[in-house]
């Protein structure tokens, strides 16, 4: 009798769950490549010697940050603060303005 085994049904993935990590992962990547990156191109954080690979935070890929540049909450980030009034604003060279400040912090809190 197969019908008495029907105790429920199996998530078996697609609809939610952590089965859904990697998509939000790639909406963030996605973001980064979209939004925050470019960004980061037009102030020159790219420029050699700069955020391309011998300065954290790297900034060439999403891949290329350190949690710790990722992690909220975003509002109190390093990545935010850095450029800001006070400390740790203490950032050689051009930084992001309060609008692409709150910008990035909006980004670090996407849902992992």
């Amino acid at each position: 009798m197969l019908a008495a085994c029907d105790v429920g049904e199996v998530d078996i993935g697609g609809g939610g769950g952590t089965v859904d990590a990697p998509v939000s992962n790639s909406a963030k990547a996605m973001m980064f490549d979209s939004t925050i990156k470019p960004m980061a191109v037009t102030l020159g954080c790219l420029d050699a010697g700069c955020h391309s690979g011998l300065q954290m935070p790297i900034l060439n890929t999403y891949a290329d940050l350190a949690p710790r540049y990722t992690t909220g909450p975003g509002a109190t980030n390093v990545l935010v603060l850095k450029g800001g009034p006070t400390p740790p604003g203490d950032h050689n060279g051009p930084y992001f303005d309060a609008a692409q400040r709150a910008t990035i912090a909006a980004w670090i809190d996407m849902a992992p």
